[in-house]
């Protein structure tokens, strides 16, 4: 028997039929891409530290970077080819929130894989600025978190971390830059909801790492026992 409901999907799908997040082409509704672009989502490459591409074992970042970058571990779940960016795109201009969420429990299937997990407390979303929150309407990292934080089962830790500064898009700034851009641009509002826990940090893309170094390091001067990385891609 139809419902009103059923009545209204039906029709929505025959006026606006669903089509893949990345290359348009029409798809069944339960999907986000077609098969062509789903099979196009490529892995990084394993045991290859993501800074400097030497020999890791079971690891994004090899013992040298984690001198420079304060993580304890890094995730990253895709290379940032022309159907993530596509999908990315749709998800942080676009407000396709599912796509995050779809991107996410990707990437908790992969993190499920390492044995740190385990020992988590919190996931911790990285902040946008309220001006920027405002206008974009939701933070990205956030609908990555939840989804992370549903398939795991950790709990995200709220009302934390807080982005004080308001800084210029690190799109198209040199390493050196992104790091001046993000200095002091955030802060922790609650020191004892961080002390000695492990945490896992949760952005979209990683680039240079600037943005997460800074965090971590302000997360680890504030007592923090580990610092975990994880991101949907690597640009």
């Amino acid at each position: 028997m139809w419902t009103s409901v059923t009545l209204l999907h039906s029709l929505s799908n025959l006026f606006f039929p669903p089509h893949c997040f990345s290359c348009n082409e029409r798809i069944n509704d339960s999907a986000i891409l077609c098969e062509k672009c789903s099979n196009e989502l490529v892995g990084l490459k394993e045991n290859s530290c993501v800074f400097c591409n030497k020999n890791t074992v079971n690891s994004f970042i090899c013992e040298e970077c984690k001198q420079e970058y304060p993580f304890d571990e890094v995730v990253i779940a895709y290379i940032f080819n022309l159907p993530l960016q596509r999908m990315i795109h749709n998800f942080k201009y676009n407000e396709s929130k599912k796509i995050g969420t779809f991107l996410g429990y990707k990437l908790a299937e992969i993190i499920s894989t390492y044995s740190f997990i385990s020992n988590t407390d919190y996931i911790i979303p990285v902040p946008l600025h309220k001006t920027k929150k405002r206008f974009r309407g939701f933070n990205q990292s956030e609908i990555i978190a939840k989804a992370l934080s549903t398939k795991l089962d950790i709990p995200i830790l709220k009302n934390v971390l807080k982005r004080k500064k308001f800084t210029q898009t690190q799109t198209k700034l040199k390493k050196h830059e992104r790091e001046k851009n993000v200095a002091n641009a955030f802060q922790v509002k609650n020191i004892g909801a961080i002390e000695n826990k492990s945490l896992l940090l949760v952005d979209d893309v990683l680039t240079t790492g600037s943005t997460m170094k800074s965090i971590a390091l302000l997360l680890k001067e504030n007592l923090a026992k580990h610092i975990y990385v994880c991101t949907l891609a690597r640009a």
